[in-house]
């Protein structure tokens, strides 16, 4: 019994077999010694059903057919586009079509290739967001059958094309895109899962000096439902000036000046970017990191930067970064900024890591940062100088207050101005480890100066310094202890620990002991 079913079973594939092989020979013959010879005569019945499955009104003037191998191929020529008020709006002088074999079984016309020589092509957005090609619609409330159509051939080719683009919905000026070349292909099995690549060159009218590419993978089948589309995007430019492009496109980092070369990496989804990335190295760029933060000007700028958008906010890297600014030159910089709002408020986290740095141009930098305002001001009046090598800063605001921060770094000739209970000096090398609830400082000097308002009528001058000085703090309680401290000056000479208190607005009070193996009794005024 199984064995008659496999028989009869091998023999009905086989009869199907013969009838597909006998259909498609038919096919062939048929177009090759029928259709084809007299397409001229079928010009109007395709230019009618190409109109049906576009949703657009088409001419054809004139009709060459070949054929491309096994595929049959039509030249056509003077092919019109019509509008809905069935004016002319494209006239396309030369396209070449290979038809597809996959016509036959889909039941609609389906071509291996679709090239367009040299259009001159129109384009636009309304302010409804309807998009229009030489004034036909492509998306928003109009039928999408053309585009859609088009998204389902193997592949399109536009070849040294000029078009212009209108951006109304933004309100920009006309950009134009000269020698354009232009792919787009769809496999047919990526095709039918809604997945489409495409690459683009151009020579844009504002913005850059050379051609930029543009290269995609998409995922999509409706250009009316925009909002469910996503994808990868890649971008190249160089010569190319960033604040120019601002008109057109929506930089997620406030550029208002920039020149240089840059490759970006952009996924979107639902319409909005998700995540840009860019290679730059750029020159004289001008920028503001956040609404409230002042601008800075770069004289040079290498690395990648990053952007990504959160569900409550924003966050912006760099990596790998090289900067000049001023006084401040960066190697291998590594910054991150988040964003957010929190229960309607700003929350605003930064992190920095640099290997060598120079704290005079860097504290300029910081200025530029969207930092808490009292700590921008105490930084200002602290005006720190001297080198820190292997930086790490943290630091987190809420509405505007800093909350949070951390602080590691060794330094060298480091020195600040007195501010608050904080003492001036000058001239200290070691390390520091700190954060909002206390820290550890490490402290070797020579030939340095201290300064402490509060406590001392004059500043001090120090030959020999070496020091661990832990303190903690909570709420408005201060309290340091000064371990091993060796202190060697004009004045005297010993060996001291002490612990410090401070709380509210008073002096505070001081628990010192050691021991004076030197002193001038003469210099005690200073104290």
């Amino acid at each position: 019994m199984i064995k008659r079913s496999l028989i009869w079973l091998y023999s009905a594939a086989t009869y199907l077999l013969w009838a597909v092989i006998i259909l498609v020979a038919a096919a062939v013959l048929g177009l090759r010694y029928y259709v084809l010879p007299g397409v001229q005569q079928h010009k109007d019945a395709i230019a009618q059903r190409s109109s049906k499955e576009a949703g657009q009104k088409i001419s054809i003037g004139d009709i060459k057919a070949s054929w491309d191998g096994m595929q049959p191929q039509l030249d056509l020529y003077r092919v019109q586009l019509f509008d809905a008020r069935d004016r002319p709006a494209l006239t396309l002088d030369h396209i070449e079509t290979s038809l597809s074999w996959l016509s036959l079984p889909l039941a609609e016309p389906r071509l291996a290739r679709l090239v367009i020589h040299r259009p001159q092509l129109s384009v636009s957005r309304e302010t409804d967001g309807t998009i229009y090609v030489a004034g036909i619609s492509m998306s928003g409330p109009s039928r999408p059958e053309f585009p859609n159509w088009l998204l389902r051939q193997s592949q399109v080719d536009i070849l040294d094309a000029a078009v212009i683009w209108q951006d109304d919905q933004r309100g920009a000026p006309p950009l134009e895109l000269r020698t354009l070349t232009f792919r787009l292909a769809n496999p047919p099995w990526e095709s039918f899962l809604g997945r489409h690549r495409f690459g683009l060159r151009a020579t844009p009218s504002v913005g850059a000096s050379g051609p930029i590419e543009i290269r995609g993978n998409l995922l999509g089948s409706d250009v009316s439902q925009l909002a469910d589309w996503r994808g990868t995007i890649y971008a190249k430019a160089e010569g190319t000036h960033l604040a120019d492009w601002s008109p057109w496109i929506s930089l997620p980092i406030d550029i208002r000046q920039g020149f240089g070369a840059a490759q970006f990496w952009m996924e979107f989804s639902e319409a909005r970017i998700d995540t840009l990335t860019a290679n730059v190295l750029l020159q004289n760029l001008s920028s503001r990191f956040g609404r409230l933060a002042q601008e800075i000007t770069l004289q040079n700028l290498a690395g990648r930067l990053q952007w990504n958008r959160l569900d409550d906010g924003s966050e912006f890297r760099a990596s790998k970064v090289k900067l000049t600014s001023g006084g401040l030159q960066m190697q291998d910089g590594e910054f991150k900024l988040v964003m957010r709002n929190v229960s309607g408020k700003p929350r605003i986290a930064g992190e920095l890591q640099l290997e060598n740095i120079g704290l005079e141009p860097l504290a300029a930098f910081a200025v530029t940062l969207p930092l808490d305002a009292q700590f921008a001001e105490q930084l200002a009046q602290a005006a720190p100088r001297g080198r820190l090598q292997r930086l790490e800063l943290a630091w987190e605001t809420d509405a505007g207050a800093l909350s949070r921060y951390t602080l590691r770094s060794r330094f060298n000739q480091v020195g600040i101005n007195p501010f608050g209970k904080v003492p001036g000096f000058t001239n200290l090398n070691g390390s520091i480890d700190a954060s909002q609830d206390g820290g550890t400082l490490n402290v070797d000097a020579s030939k340095s100066l201290i300064t402490a308002q509060e406590a001392l009528r004059w500043p001090v001058p120090v030959d020999q310094l070496s020091s661990q000085v832990n303190w903690k703090k909570r709420q408005d309680l201060i309290e340091v202890k000064v371990s091993n401290l060796a202190l060697a000056s004009p004045h005297f000479a010993g060996t001291f620990n002490a612990t410090y208190r401070a709380a509210g607005t008073g002096l505070g009070e001081i628990d010192l002991n050691g021991k004076i193996t030197r002193a001038e009794a003469k210099q005690a005024l200073f104290y």
